[in-house]
């Protein structure tokens, strides 16, 4: 049987390397919180004195990157060269430093040409390239590229003024830190013999690790901003270690101004003689107890100077302030004016989360409960938003069978006439220990209830009563019913959120994509069912088993590595109510 023909050919391992790499960038997205999927190749520009016939290669070679749009890379690499900022740098006491500085340079400028080269497909397809570090492999320099959509910018905007100097530059979101230390791991793993043949993984460290080392890495914009050159110290762990620490038996909340002391855009209400050092947990959080929404600890990235807070006519936009808002036990977020640009909840960091959009809400609200109308619908609405800008907790349970319910549980919560759930009524219920349960049309009929309900495999130790609570409700009865959970950590879950709805023919698309794929291109079709699995009915499962049964039955080529994903089930709980209507 003949082999595959690699025209575009690096090295032997190229594409187990790309699809590595693939896997770990969706892994750390994920992480993120950000539901989309990223795209990554890996371009190589020919290395001088190599009489390779290929000037620039591409992984993959069928894709939707042409080689064409590198044309007249190894070009822009030279003149980036002759022009890169660290030509006149001279390192005095160092003669290795001297002798690496070439390599370095013209590795840097590869990079920086492969990224020049994707500015014209970034701008037609929307994307924003990341471009690692490259890295000479055989006959190249590789460099790989991570590719996210630009509308995530929309929803996570990174910081519009640059931070930093020559030596040190700042991360402007969570997101660029996170794409900077996943291509290091990259680089990392090219510079090792034979860089993918361990398999569908890269690198030493997961997307766990990596996220982690970003938020860390994030942390030190606000030090750059603050021009603070004494800091030693890794802000992330110790914002980590403070709002970890309890007082007396109380959380730690309030806020903490990230900022220089003696910028006139703050009032001091009190002023410490002897600045607390961060690195004294236990003392600094002792400190934060004074602190409150409105009045702030002041501090630069190392000490705490006192108390005060930012005058009115303070310009957010100048970015030489950060706000770090201790919101409940080992919970707290970075912000820069009104925008959050990072949230930590018991050590894991992520992006700021959205509850759910309208959108969203009601199509989940409209698939439970259909008998109501689009003004039901978009009341309930309403009063979710109200219940989670609320800064206690609270639960809101909609069922088919409240009116039985409530006279169940009379003797577990207060039972009142049925009245309609207005915005008014429900700030003054809310405040009161119990949920509140309404029917689909959001009329209430009882608050205060203690609900009841057995335990189930949803219910986890690591959440509160009340989230438990809820998972145990709703699952006790064949009865529709919805739980809208607030926690007092600000924590929001809505109990059931059904898998959003998908286009039958899309799945159908798909598959038959795989019966007619090869070894060479199925990975895309398997691995787009594979996360699409529960909507796959009998029929869709047999036809993408058979698919893969045949995949695998072919002889593998010597070296070849092949990935087949777990033998496809219909799922229990799918049924016609996910697929979207065809008109």
């Amino acid at each position: 049987m003949a082999g595959k023909v690699i025209f575009l050919f690096m090295w032997s391992y190229q594409h187990s390397y790309r699809f590595g790499l693939e896997y770990l960038a969706e892994q750390v997205i994920k992480t993120l919180g950000i539901n989309i999927k990223p795209k990554v190749l890996v371009v190589g520009a020919r290395r001088p004195k190599s009489n390779n016939r290929n000037p620039v290669c591409v992984e993959p070679e069928d894709g939707e990157w042409s080689v064409n749009l590198f044309s007249g890379l190894l070009d822009s690499i030279e003149t980036i060269y002759k022009s890169h900022p660290n030509q006149n740098l001279i390192y005095s006491n160092s003669e290795i430093a001297m002798r690496e500085k070439p390599e370095l340079m013209h590795r840097d400028s590869v990079r920086a040409a492969v990224k020049q080269s994707l500015r014209e497909y970034d701008t037609q397809q929307q994307v924003h390239s990341f471009c690692g570090m490259a890295y000479p492999v055989e006959d190249y320099y590789v460099v790989p590229v991570v590719q996210v959509p630009e509308f995530v910018f929309g929803l996570y905007p990174p910081l519009r003024n640059e931070i930093g100097d020559r030596t040190f530059s700042a991360h402007p979101s969570f997101i660029h830190a996170a794409m900077s230390v996943l291509l290091g791991e990259a680089t990392a793993e090219l510079a090792q013999p034979n860089p993918g043949y361990g398999g569908p993984s890269i690198g030493s460290r997961t997307a766990k690790e990596i996220v982690r080392q970003a938020a860390s890495i994030f942390l030190r914009t606000p030090v750059l901003a603050l021009k603070n050159q004494g800091y030693h110290f890794d802000l992330f762990e110790q914002f980590n270690s403070i709002s970890s620490l309890m007082y007396e038996g109380t959380k730690g909340t309030g806020r903490l101004l990230l900022v220089h002391p003696e910028n006139p855009a703050i009032d001091y209400d009190l002023r410490l003689v002897d600045p607390v050092p961060f690195r004294e947990h236990r003392w600094a959080r002792k400190i934060l107890q004074m602190a409150s929404d409105d009045i702030m600890l002041v501090a630069d990235c190392e000490k705490i100077h006192g108390l005060g807070k930012l005058k009115a006519n303070c310009d957010s936009s100048q970015q030489d302030a950060f706000i770090i808002d201790f919101l409940d036990h080992y919970y707290w977020q970075l912000r820069s004016g009104n925008q959050v640009l990072l949230q930590c909840r018991y050590g894991e960091p992520k992006l700021p989360q959205e509850p759910v959009s309208q959108d969203r809400f009601i199509d989940n609200y409209s698939r439970l409960f259909p008998q109501t109308s689009s003004a039901q619908q978009n009341h309930i609405w309403r009063i979710f938003n109200i219940a989670i800008q609320q800064n206690h907790g609270c639960m809101i349970l909609v069922a088919t069978d409240a009116i039985d319910e409530v006279q169940r549980l009379a003797q577990q919560g207060t039972v009142i006439k049925p009245t309609l759930l207005t915005e008014e009524l429900f700030y003054r219920v809310s405040g009161i220990d119990g949920t509140i349960i309404i029917s689909p049309d959001g009329i209430c009929h009882a608050i205060g209830v203690i609900l009841d309900g057995p335990a189930n495999e949803d219910c986890t130790p690591s959440r509160g009563s009340r989230f438990n609570s809820g998972i145990r409700y709703v699952k006790a009865s064949h009865a529709r019913r919805l739980a809208i959970v607030i926690s007092d950590d600000h924590t929001v879950d809505i109990i059931p959120m059904l898998r959003p709805r998908i286009n039958r023919n899309e799945i159908i698309q798909v598959i038959e994509s795989l019966e007619l794929a090869t070894t060479d291109n199925y990975h895309k079709s398997q691995n787009w069912l594979d996360e699409h699995r529960f909507y796959l009915d009998a029929d869709m499962c047999e036809r993408a088993n058979n698919a893969l049964q045949r995949i695998k039955s072919i002889p593998n080529e010597l070296y070849e590595i092949r990935y087949i994903t777990n033998h496809f089930e219909p799922h229990a709980e799918m049924d016609e109510s996910y697929f979207l209507p065809t008109y």
